[in-house]
């Protein structure tokens, strides 16, 4: 899962044009949503969604994406510990060692997802949609 702004809604769903959006087809989903969605609950959402669909076996996913959910409920409450900038830091850090040594492609792309979500959509910061 990859999030992409408005200029890629006329992207053609190719392995091809979602490169050149940054982006990656995961499984095919396109979810589009507008600007009064609250993106803090969202994202904080797909970070549980991962935690749940972790089987467990191996520590950098059962840990990370337990991990990873805690640091995205700050952000998305707007309670971080420290700035906003180093939850994003640390988030930077658990999610490349999730990619670096999970087994499994739950693990190894839990991170990107969530990365991708809170960066795109400023969940955290100051005139966001959190």
């Amino acid at each position: 899962m990859e999030v992409v702004d408005a200029g890629a809604l006329a992207m053609p769903l190719t392995l091809e044009d979602a490169r050149k959006h940054g982006a990656t087809l995961g499984s095919g989903v396109a979810l589009v949503l507008d600007d009064a969605v609250p993106m803090g609950p969202l994202v904080a959402r797909i970070a549980r969604f991962f935690r749940d669909e972790s089987c467990g076996q191996c520590v950098p996913c059962r840990v990370g994406t337990v991990r990873q959910e805690e640091l995205v409920t700050r952000l998305a409450k707007g309670a971080p510990l420290g700035s906003v900038d180093d939850e994003l830091a640390l988030l930077h850090e658990l999610g490349q060692c999730m990619r670096d040594a999970s087994i499994c492609g739950l693990g190894q792309t839990a991170s990107s997802a969530v990365e991708s979500a809170l960066v795109k959509l400023r969940v955290g910061r100051e005139g966001s949609a959190s």
